[in-house]
């Protein structure tokens, strides 16, 4: 606390305050276009900033996302490129941020793990004319076979526009791609096989329906199982007492 000149303290108005402030402006205003973003503040606040809910055609939709926001300045970190894209998933380019108030500590992760929705942490990088914004995916089982410190940040805007697409014209890649893949592990980590077709959230890639990613599926093949026992069960039990109600 600083004191004026009678003597009383008073809070001041420091330069992490005001690019706080700053960089979740930026991110409202990138991703409101594609999403209705709801902040919470204060002790509501247990490691997410905020609850998103995804739009397409004016229309929200079923998916909800979790997003922590944090903002540096350029003067400070160092961002760097990795040179490459990554061509077999978002295809956007990724980089590495020398910054360890990016590092999030495991008790927040242990709380992540029970949210059950994709989550991710966007760092805003306050430059001197302008302001930059990367991701990082946090979805439980990415951060669980790989670590946080080894997965990249991807940068997701182009000046005022929000990469929400890396081909826009054919509307594949980008942060709608990493979203979907991420609410999928979701649903399986649930113990469901049913999804939102992609198309319902703007996105042309995957096949539409409820096609199978075996791949994400493997890690979640016990509760796959589970959930599949628990149905059988049921729907034999309720068919075997219909029956004899009729």
């Amino acid at each position: 606390m600083s004191k004026d000149k009678l003597g009383n303290e008073y809070k001041k108005y420091t330069l992490q305050a005001k690019r706080c402030i700053k960089g979740e402006a930026f991110f409202e205003s990138l991703i409101c276009t594609y999403a209705l973003a709801t902040h919470i503040v204060g002790p509501k606040d247990l490691g997410i900033d905020y609850i998103c809910q995804w739009v397409f055609d004016n229309r929200p939709t079923e998916i909800l996302f979790a997003i922590q926001v944090k903002t540096f300045g350029k003067d400070t970190y160092e961002t760097k490129s990795n040179g490459e894209k990554d061509v077999r998933g978002n295809c956007l380019e990724m980089f590495t941020i020398n910054n360890p108030n990016l590092t999030i500590d495991n008790h927040t992760i242990a709380y992540w793990q029970t949210i059950g929705m994709p989550i991710f942490l966007f760092a805003i990088c306050d430059e001197e004319k302008e302001m930059s914004c990367y991701y990082k995916r946090f979805t439980p089982v990415i951060t669980e076979s790989r670590g946080q410190q080894e997965l990249p940040f991807y940068k997701v805007n182009e000046g005022t526009s929000f990469l929400a697409f890396s081909d826009q014209s054919k509307k594949t890649g980008g942060f709608t791609r990493d979203l979907f893949i991420d609410y999928i592990r979701c649903c399986y980590s649930k113990g469901l096989l049913t999804y939102l077709n992609p198309r319902s959230i703007g996105l042309a890639q995957f096949p539409e329906g409820y096609a199978v990613f075996v791949d994400l599926l493997n890690s979640y093949e016990d509760r796959i199982r589970r959930t599949y026992e628990q149905t059988k069960q049921f729907i034999e039990k309720y068919d075997g007492e219909k029956g004899h109600s009729g």
